[in-house]
């Protein structure tokens, strides 16, 4: 991918790489460790995958985070929520060059620690074609899942699908490789994860890999919003289901999704797609 990078002058921390090209080595990394496979963007009839404008945001999160002027440590950033929004199909950013923007919208103290949210904007011709409100968590000493904001997620019985597979200690290797990661383990281990962990976009987007295997790719079409709570990290090895449902009415679409442990059923990830009908979008 080709690129400029353009630092913003005034009070705020943000961002931005501009005249951005496609780079189906870029895309082709992606899909093959996040559950589409390797030969995934060979199909001509399939979308670019939900996620994967967050990886190519990989670069512009390290620079806000190791920015002098970011107010939080960088080590031992946990992800927590996030909230996607898809105006237009990803494949658009396919057509021309377009923009990747990331900025730093408040910081807030909780119980667990400090939370930042920053937003990651990609644009083509002036137009938002993807954005998402990440939220980082500093934690204070021991990272505490009960002391974060749920996001109760119910699945149809009926429609319900559910698939295990066991992540490898490859797995996190090979999360390193392709996603980066910035939380090194020796800071897991200080935080009291023993183990490596699975980087909390190779959760959501596997989650959407397999929601499009089950249930089709119009689940996860434009426009649409999505919402995830990353519950805790993914210790390797372990053997976990991911499951999904829909309910579908005339005006709307709604997709639940979770990942959890295959044996005791915690939870390590949940999220809901919420897709207007065309004839409501138009």
């Amino acid at each position: 991918m080709r690129k400029t990078t353009r630092k913003d002058t005034n009070d705020e921390l943000v961002f931005t790489l501009i005249n951005c090209r496609h780079d189906p080595v870029s895309l082709r990394r992606f899909c093959s460790v996040s559950g589409y496979g390797w030969d995934y963007p060979d199909s001509v009839f399939r979308d670019v995958p939900l996620c994967y404008p967050e990886f190519l945001f990989t670069r512009l999160l390290t620079m806000i985070v190791c920015s002098e002027r970011f107010k939080l440590n960088p080590s031992g950033l946990l992800t927590v929520r996030e909230r996607l929004s898809l105006t237009d199909a990803v494949d658009e950013l396919k057509r021309g060059t377009f923009s990747l923007q990331a900025r730093v919208l408040k910081y807030r103290p909780v119980s667990a620690g400090v939370e930042v949210d920053l937003t990651l904007t990609a644009s083509r011709d002036q137009q938002t074609i993807w954005s998402s409100t990440l939220t980082l968590l500093s934690p204070e000493t021991t990272y505490r899942p009960d002391a974060q904001p749920d996001l109760e997620v119910t699945h149809d019985p009926v429609s319900e699908r559910s698939i295990s597979l066991a992540v490898l200690w490859s797995t996190g290797v090979k999360n390193m490789w392709v996603f980066g990661n910035l939380c090194p383990l020796p800071v897991l281990v200080w935080l009291g994860f023993t183990r490596p962990t699975a980087n909390p976009l190779w959760m959501f987007s596997r989650c959407m890999a397999e929601m499009e295997k089950l249930k089709g790719v119009e689940v996860v079409r434009a426009p649409l919003n999505v919402s995830v709570c990353y519950k805790q990290p993914v210790s390797l090895p372990r053997k976990v289901t991911i499951r999904v449902s829909e309910n579908t009415s005339e005006t709307s679409s709604t997709a639940s999704f979770s990942l959890e442990d295959h044996r005791t059923r915690t939870q390590f990830l949940s999220g809901q797609i919420k897709r207007q009908s065309s004839e409501k979008a138009d």
